[in-house]
């Protein structure tokens, strides 16, 4: 069969158009020109990449599945409508195959790709064979998804809140990280935020098995009557990771304990967990950990994500000077958390800030940068504005020496910077 994707380059479409294809299916799909990292694992698995041009509509495609970044107005989706080729939101196409499996969901608002991430190479490891779908490409399988068994079985995903997009999944494990408000361009209050956690604890069925942290034990108890288990934020000795930050030991120990729900014993899931190399875009390492100047890129998009990724930063190296470059993502998120954004970079010696990065679903030209810089200059001493990435390669050239550890954050694409930096540093 063959089957055409609609932005295709989008982490979680990407990975969907992997199960796809791993499956024996003929996959083709379209996307801008703009450079994703999702680029070289289309082309690893030969995937065709195409414009948005209509004309790649033709008879013979089975289905068009499309980015929630795109609407039945897009010009390629009409064309499917036209020729009476079926077509589904990624959503839709996730859900069918999270659905006919044994569902294990990762959600909440941080740490879910690494979680994800985490619990798939888990069972991986144990010989469980699962399908896997996280929102960032995992280091050690240099891919965003697994294609385990192709019907039944386990299958993790990890479950994107926005839009209520994880009240389609129906799992039977479930493992939530945390909650803090996020996206406001969709949910205008916390309220309404929290609505859709709680509405998927309403759903879940007889006999599913729900892990959180202890701190929304409140929170979940009254939701549901599934088996549910709660973890803390941290142990003492810590667990033996590769990955660096507090926020790190309480995604494992969420992890460990689902995998215990899973079948796993808690010593083999540690035995994995030690030698788990992450996932790219969460505090990936563009240099030798101990180069003359260390670059790291970071999805960190939320004042909360700054704040951890910093701090892990700063804890694994306490004396070095580190200069961070961020990129705001959505300008509805930039706008709401203002203040909170203003006092996010206290481990950070130094901080460019780009322009926002605009996501296809929203843009704001009234928006003043300027307003941004300043918030962040109340708090921090050493504020500079760079507004694109090829300033702020120049500004690191000329700021990153001997000793530096360079930062790029944000949900955009500001990882392009890590990458010239790194670049320029090899070639030098």
């Amino acid at each position: 069969m063959k089957y055409f994707f609609v932005g295709i380059k989008g982490v979680g479409v990407c990975g969907v158009a992997t199960i796809y294809k791993e499956h024996g299916n003929e996959v083709l799909g379209s996307d801008t020109d703009e450079v994703f990292f999702t680029d070289a694992i289309l082309e690893r698995l030969k995937i065709p990449v195409v414009s948005f041009d209509p004309v790649h509509i033709t008879p013979d495609i089975a289905r068009v599945i499309y980015s929630s970044a795109y609407t039945v107005d897009h010009p390629q989706i009409k064309k499917a409508l036209e020729l009476n080729i079926p077509t589904a939101p990624y959503q839709e196409a996730l859900a069918e195959i999270f659905n006919e499996r044994t569902g294990v969901l990762v959600t909440g608002t941080h740490g879910k790709t690494t979680s994800a991430a985490m619990i798939g190479k888990i069972l991986e490891e144990a010989e469980r064979d699962p399908t896997v779908i996280v929102g960032g490409a995992l280091i050690q399988w240099d891919a965003t998804a697994r294609a385990g068994a192709q019907t039944e079985g386990l299958m993790v995903a990890e479950g994107d809140e926005y839009q209520a997009k994880i009240l389609s999944l129906k799992p039977k494990y479930l493992l939530l990280t945390n909650i803090d408000y996020d996206h406001p361009d969709f949910y205008p209050t916390e309220e309404s935020y929290r609505a859709v956690f709680q509405k998927l604890l309403q759903s879940l069925p007889d006999g599913a098995i729900v892990v959180a942290p202890k701190a929304l034990r409140s929170f979940v108890d009254p939701l549901t009557n599934a088996k549910k288990i709660f973890f803390g934020a941290c142990i003492d000795p810590p667990l033996s990771l590769m990955l660096w930050g507090a926020h790190n030991q309480t995604n494992a120990l969420g992890v460990i304990a689902l995998a215990y729900e899973l079948g796993i014993p808690e010593e083999k899931a540690r035995a994995t967990l030690k030698n788990f190399a992450g996932t790219k875009r969460r505090m990936e390492l563009y240099t030798g950990e101990n180069d003359d100047i260390v670059v790291i890129d970071d999805y960190a998009h939320h004042p909360t994500e700054i704040q951890a990724t910093l701090f892990a930063v700063r804890e694994h190296y306490p004396e070095r000077k580190i200069i961070a470059y961020f990129q705001p993502h959505t300008y509805s998120r930039t706008k709401t958390f203002l203040e909170d954004f203003g006092s996010s970079f206290d481990d950070a010696d130094s901080v460019a800030l780009l322009d926002v990065y605009g996501s296809a679903r929203e843009k704001d030209p009234s928006f003043d940068m300027s307003i941004f810089v300043q918030q962040v200059k109340k708090h921090h001493e050493q504020v500079d504005y760079v507004a694109t990435i090829d300033n702020s390669f120049s500004h690191a050239k000329k700021n990153a020496s001997k000793g530096s550890v360079v930062i790029t954050l944000g949900a955009g694409d500001v990882w392009r910077v890590a990458q010239m930096i790194s670049t320029k540093l090899a070639a030098s």
